[in-house]
């Protein structure tokens, strides 16, 4: 209708008429301003949409950083990935761990697990303290409801831990399943595709050490995963041979594995370094293996080389709905120091290819600790 005038009256040249060489810095305002109203949280870009549905919005104040934020579906509902890879190998998945509150959590991990663990049987290793009538409505063809005797209580729950998982593997264990993955009631994995995915990893990367304990690689991610802090391999989520993951969930309990190690009376360190659940395991696993373990720094990134893989949580799409869930990279990023507390899949190639990392340049020491677990010497 307004024939080859119409760009004149466009909002853009009008405003530029009014504030003359002034524009771009008010519109560059206008925009920065704009941007930290966000409600349309399920918006298409790139012609896909995050997720399907979010009803909620984000407000942006920060000042000195760029905000990233990252949407997951909290029901099944919500939830229409799927993965379509076939896999040749057995694999089972342990969920263990008290349920409580996280009911409503567990049903819809399982709900979508469904969607993308389609070849593994799945099961849910828990206690009789909890409501088994409720949780016995979760089974079906492929989850199987373990009600275990809860143990006595031990330093972070690790007997709970050691008990409830050792069940999980032994019953994946005889039925023949080859691998096991092994997670908690309060995690979740979200990414499609990992059976194969797992597997592939086993098998890219074999033992660099041959020996008559186990036949493959754990698999772990970079959460709880530590340079500086000796062992501290996470055991939150783990993937390897079933018989393998039997091995490092031996159900000796950790009492008497502790009087195993030669340390003082009624001390639970060595080397300044705390024998908390995962330290515990690790050193275990690891002491089985070679017979005796060297408490360094180099003896701790020579068995990450060895007889692990780190993965980033990212490959997984983990998430852990505990201790400051909403930071997506707490322990694997920092602009704030020289380097991150964390080991990710980046750090880990490069001690298997043997490359020269110098992180002693930065950091000399390994974490230590003083008897009430309080680090002494870390940034």
């Amino acid at each position: 209708m307004l024939g080859s005038n119409y760009e004149k009256l466009r909002s853009r040249n009008i405003l530029k008429k009014i504030f003359k060489s002034k524009y771009e810095i008010f519109k560059n305002r206008f925009n920065n301003f704009r941007n930290r109203f966000k409600f349309n949280l399920s918006k298409t870009i790139s012609s896909q949409q995050i997720i399907k549905n979010e009803k909620g919005f984000l407000l942006d104040f920060t000042k000195n950083s760029y905000l990233t934020f990252h949407l997951r579906p909290k029901t099944s509902d919500n939830f229409f990935l799927e993965s379509t890879c076939k896999i040749d190998d057995s694999m089972g998945i342990i969920i263990q761990g008290p349920v409580g509150e996280n009911y409503d959590f567990l049903k819809n991990t399982l709900d979508i697990y469904k969607k993308l663990f389609k070849s593994s049987s799945i099961v849910v290793s828990t206690w009789k303290s909890e409501k088994k009538e409720v949780l016995k409505e979760l089974e079906s063809k492929n989850i199987t409801i373990l009600f275990n005797d809860e143990p006595d209580k031990s330093q972070s729950n690790l007997n709970h831990q050691i008990v409830s998982t050792n069940a999980g593997l032994d019953l994946l264990a005889n039925k023949g399943i080859k691998y096991a993955l092994k997670t908690r009631t309060d995690t979740r994995l979200n990414k499609n595709n990992l059976e194969s995915f797992l597997i592939a990893l086993v098998k890219s990367f074999p033992l660099k050490k041959r020996n008559d304990f186990i036949n493959s690689r754990i698999i772990v991610p970079n959460i709880n995963t530590y340079k500086y802090r000796l062992y501290s391999l996470t055991d939150i989520i783990m993937f390897g041979e079933t018989l393998d993951l039997l091995k490092y969930f031996d159900k000796e309990p950790y009492e008497i594995g502790l009087k195993k190690f030669d340390i003082k009376k009624d001390s639970k360190l060595i080397n300044d370094t705390p024998l908390v659940a995962e330290i515990f395991l690790c050193s275990r696993y690891l002491q089985k293996i070679n017979g005796n373990i060297n408490w360094s720094l180099d003896g701790w990134w020579e068995s990450l080389k060895d007889y692990f893989c780190i993965i980033d949580n990212s490959s997984l799409d983990l998430f852990w709905l505990k201790y400051e869930w909403d930071y997506e990279f707490k322990y694997s990023r920092t602009y704030a120091h020289k380097f991150a507390r964390g080991i990710d899949f980046q750090d880990w190639f490069s001690l298997y290819n043997n490359s020269k990392n110098n992180w002693k340049s930065v950091f000399s020491e390994h974490e230590k600790y003083d008897e009430k677990m309080k680090i002494k010497n870390f940034i």
